[in-house]
């Protein structure tokens, strides 16, 4: 898979320059190995690292033990019902991930659910593209997105999307899709007397 891709220093340039700045409360949705926590975890002030893999978050443990104890969170979770409170996060991450999804709108609903007013999302994930072996060699569910698809995705979820980048230099291209959190809409509650 990864000889079809981008290599990675540019993908995480790219990526890092995207969010820039501070994390705040840094959600890493499927964190795998555990790198992108390794990279982002210094401009964050505390790091949720899901993924719904044991074997996954024991590999990320063991990557991520020298790190300060106490910022960092390795939970197993689903990202269709993420362990999280309503509005606890300021940054979520999708590395590589939403690809799997069978319904990548109601991951990202879920997502919406637990960002913080101007949390900022950020999908780094596949270009639409044709390679339908990667749905029986590594179990895509999506061969990947169009950026209409993602703009759509991230408005529904409430998300205002930023023009994504794209990372050609492999087979297939890496794009990375970001957005805000709108505020949430003042809710009125009619008194009745």
């Amino acid at each position: 898979m990864r000889s079809l891709l981008t290599p990675d220093e540019p993908v995480e340039a790219a990526l890092a320059a995207a969010l820039g700045g501070e994390l705040g409360h840094l959600l890493d949705v499927g964190t795998g190995t555990g790198r992108m926590v390794e990279l982002f975890a210094p401009h964050a002030a505390h790091v949720t690292a899901l993924d719904n893999s044991p074997e996954m978050l024991r590999i990320a443990r063991s990557r991520l033990q020298d790190l300060s104890g106490g910022r960092v969170d390795l939970v197993q979770g689903d990202f269709g019902a993420l362990p999280l409170a309503d509005a606890s996060v300021d940054t979520i991450l999708f590395h590589q991930v939403l690809h799997y999804a069978q319904e990548p709108q109601a991951v990202l609903a879920e997502a919406a659910r637990v960002a913080r007013s101007g949390a900022r999302l950020a999908i780094v994930d596949l270009a639409a593209h044709a390679h339908e072996d990667l749905r029986e060699r590594h179990a895509h569910a999506r061969l990947g997105f169009t950026d209409s698809q993602m703009a759509q995705f991230f408005t529904e979820a409430g998300f205002t999307p930023d023009p994504p980048l794209a990372l050609a230099g492999g087979q297939l291209t890496v794009k990375i899709w970001t957005g805000r959190r709108s505020a949430a809409p003042a809710t009125s509650k009619a008194v009745s007397r």
